[in-house]
């Protein structure tokens, strides 16, 4: 258990910060953006390549051939499994 919510802390803990700068108008619209960009195609797709690794379901080969999509064939793993 404490695996699967450190992952889930991990996982959305930018997502926590990001969207209230935004809100309060302590950030724009463009570094709201950009930070929205690379949370989306950097930080979580690197986060849920660790966890699949650490797991054993997928190789670092596999993960960038396939741009990272690869991710989305084990949601149940990524978020319910332990």
């Amino acid at each position: 258990m404490n695996k699967l919510l450190a992952y889930h802390l991990t996982a959305t803990l930018p997502l926590l910060v990001i969207l209230p700068l935004y809100i309060y108008k302590i950030i724009g619209l463009a570094p709201f953006a950009i930070a929205v960009c690379l949370y989306a195609f950097v930080y979580r797709p690197y986060i849920d390549f660790k966890r699949l690794h650490e797991k054993g379901l997928v190789t670092k080969e596999e993960f960038i051939k396939s741009f990272g999509f690869i991710r989305f064939n084990y949601y149940y793993e990524l978020l319910f499994e332990k």
